[in-house]
């Protein structure tokens, strides 16, 4: 329900051009300019399947890692930087995991998640979020504040901090978000503005097929 702006549109059609610029190389028949054109159609698809394999691995390394589970380092390249950056955080701050993956829901909003990690960060409590993406989108802030005022709502206890742990899956860089309880209201009531949205969206779909089938 919350737009990314033009990064997504501008990212695919990068895929394409470098796409192209790879494969338009020697002398081709007009059959084969045809069909690389019609390729370069779907790059992007093939490049996001690339990526979220590589966020995959990156984000179960990690999560295993929290978990005290002593592992190689990925063979990946690209997964290997983002769990070498992670690892560069880790050492500069102190931190304690609380748990790993806690289910949370609200009673009163009837919305459930998965949070990322519970963690004591320079040991006031947070919870924290880790993404392989290419930028912190403003939508992360409203996620995170879904899951924190849902795990306060069931548990009753106080949670300070959030965090957005961003790992380049290209490059490895880190880059770290943090936002304490001043901005929390706002985030989530966005969320709640957003869920509103997207149930009455789900709701006049539902509107919309049975008018079909009758």
């Amino acid at each position: 329900m919350i737009s990314k702006g033009d990064a997504i549109t501008q990212w695919a059609v990068n895929q394409t051009v470098e796409f192209l610029a790879t494969s338009l190389q020697g002398e081709l028949t007009t059959e084969q300019v045809g069909q690389l054109l019609y390729d370069s159609k779907s790059a992007w698809k093939y490049k996001k399947e690339e990526a979220a394999g590589i966020g995959t691995i990156a984000h179960n390394w990690i999560e295993d890692h929290l978990r005290g589970k002593e592992q190689p380092l990925p063979e990946h390249p690209k997964a290997r930087n983002s769990v070498e950056a992670a690892l560069k955080w880790m050492e500069e701050n102190r931190w304690e995991t609380i748990s790993i993956e806690d289910v949370v829901f609200s009673p009163t909003h009837r919305y459930a998640g998965k949070l990322d990690w519970k963690v004591r960060v320079n040991g006031v409590l947070a919870i924290a979020d880790w993404k392989t993406s290419k930028y912190i989108y403003n939508s992360y802030r409203y996620q995170t504040a879904a899951y924190l005022k849902a795990h306060e709502e069931v548990t009753g206890e106080y949670i300070p901090d959030r965090w957005i742990m961003r790992i380049d899956k290209e490059t490895g860089e880190f880059e770290e978000s943090y936002m304490d309880r001043e901005s929390l209201e706002e985030d989530f009531n966005t969320f709640l503005a957003a869920l509103q949205i997207y149930r009455r969206e789900a709701q006049l779909r539902r509107k919309s097929v049975r008018s079909e089938r009758a």
